[in-house]
């Protein structure tokens, strides 16, 4: 009788404190350091961007629950073929892949990640609800299934000096060469010409001559990125199903519209009013350049407006604004093959990138673990740390990172409502665009940044770059099954595939 009494009581001790653990978010496991002896690999960009969060938050994993994490690096252009042939293989190289957005649907289309669902819904601690509709719903899932875990939250915005377009001298300079008022550019044909105004003269008073603009051009990095946030504008009707990639309909490339053209002719022009070697420039380099103080405009995913405020050695700190991206008044529309012209300003913002994302490899010995250590990483509270660090790479993904500004400023932000705003205006914009989203991404960017490439040194007039894309992208459809292909992106686009 004693020892049934004493076996009950610890019984009802063991629920009780899994209850209570469990109410904390915490699982009894954890507290016995369940992934003891467990080593995960986790495999992604070179640092600092990207690999930092990892680097910032892994011995904190590893003291609580007892397990260890490997940090593998490759540079950019090293991700996909590395990430690809490891999962193709079968090598289980790596447990966890921080990656771009872009790829899911390769991966998860050949089942090389495992779903995600049944660990989210059990999971207290990743407040999935809290992370913004548009990342967990659709960047993050494949075919309706979850296969990654949101890191990071990308879209492209502008950056322009307000100390330099708020100068009176400035503004009465700009107005008798141009003909209208300076002030932050609302299209690219304005970028253009403020772009060209702050050229090559020392217009901040500190000794040194300054820029119009810098950009990523850098063949092999994410120029090809930049380019589309231009475009964009151009090719984007809105109500109309997307004319940014290719046609909805026939899946016939529309990359060589006169829409794309238009904005590679402007993008090729903006080499002349840039900082010296630009067209050699990835993104990295651009914000260091920013928040040096070199240039007047800008446009980056959310990691220049955090540099610039935030970085000890930021020249600029509280001299930025920031904008949704410029757009146009004339747009062409895919559907009646000619320009339309618009009363007002037509925006079409870009989720470039759509951010990058942690997925687990089916394979992988350590499902379990690897989870944890994602969930760890991408919850509520770390997460807010990374998007508010410099260098992380990672942009503001849920709506506590909005919500919160104390961090913001005790991390340094001189403005941090104006940053907050214009990207919350993106995501939120009627006009905003996807990414694009379906298998061979990889493929189809890869053809177009050499075309670029060619463009931007002037080796090719922006029309045959451009027809020499579309006729790389046509075969990779071929390749790949157009049939295929088209309902793949007529579902990323949420349209009917039957």
């Amino acid at each position: 009788m004693f020892k049934k009494t004493r076996k009950s009581r610890l019984i009802l001790v063991l629920c009780v404190s899994a209850v209570l653990l469990s109410a904390l978010g915490i699982s009894p496991a954890l507290a016995e350091k369940r992934f003891e002896g467990v080593e995960i690999t986790v495999f992604t960009q070179t640092p600092p961007f990207i690999a930092k969060p990892v680097q910032m938050f892994r011995a904190d994993w590893e003291k609580e629950t007892g397990g260890k994490v490997r940090l593998i690096t490759a540079p950019w252009g090293e991700l996909y073929p590395k990430m690809f042939s490891s999962f193709a293989l079968g090598a289980k190289n790596y447990d966890i892949i921080i990656f771009p957005a872009a790829y899911l649907a390769d991966f998860a289309s050949n089942e090389f990640l495992a779903p995600l669902d049944t660990f989210v819904a059990a999971d207290t601690r990743i407040d999935w609800l809290d992370i913004l509709p548009v990342y967990r719903e659709k960047i993050s899932t494949y075919a309706g299934t979850i296969y990654a875990i949101t890191m990071d939250g990308d879209s492209h915005m502008f950056y322009y000096r307000r100390d330099a377009i708020e100068n009176p001298e400035h503004q009465a300079k700009f107005k008798a060469k141009y003909g209208y008022d300076l002030a932050p550019p609302k299209t690219w044909a304005e970028v253009r010409d403020v772009a060209e105004f702050f050229n090559g003269w020392d217009w901040d008073g500190d000794g040194r001559i300054e820029y119009g603009v810098v950009e990523g051009m850098r063949k092999g990095a994410q120029g090809f990125w930049t380019f589309f946030s231009r475009s964009a504008a151009y090719t984007s009707i809105p109500g109309q199903a997307q004319g940014l990639f290719f046609d909805p309909e026939t899946m016939e490339p529309l990359i060589n519209d006169p829409g794309h053209v238009q904005a590679l002719e402007d993008w090729v022009e903006m080499i002349e009013f840039g900082v010296p070697g630009m067209i050699n420039m990835d993104n990295g380099e651009v914000r260091s350049v920013y928040a040096a103080g070199e240039a007047a405009l800008a446009i980056d995913w959310g990691d220049v407006g955090v540099i610039s405020d935030t970085d000890p050695g930021s020249t600029v700190k509280g001299k930025v604004g920031y904008s949704i991206l410029p757009g146009t008044t004339s747009v062409w529309d895919y559907v009646k093959k000619s320009w339309v012209d618009f009363p007002e300003v037509n925006h079409a913002p870009y989720l470039a990138f759509g951010g990058w994302i942690a997925g687990i490899d089916a394979k992988s010995d350590n499902v379990e673990a690897a989870y944890d250590f994602l969930s760890f990483l991408g919850s509520p509270e770390n997460s807010y740390i990374c998007v508010t660090t410099p260098e992380t790479g990672f942009n503001p993904f849920r709506e506590s990172h909005f919500e919160k500004l104390a961090g913001w400023y005790g991390y340094g932000f001189i403005n941090p409502e104006d940053y907050l705003g214009a990207i919350q205006a993106t995501i939120a914009h009627p006009n905003v665009q996807p990414d694009i989203r379906i298998p061979g991404a990889f493929r189809y960017f890869e053809a177009l940044d050499a075309q670029l490439a060619m463009a931007l040194a002037g080796a090719k007039t922006a029309k045959q770059a451009l027809d020499a894309a579309a006729k790389e992208w046509e075969a990779i459809t071929e390749d790949l099954g157009k049939e295929k292909q088209l309902k793949n992106y007529r579902a990323s686009l949420g349209l009917p595939i039957e």
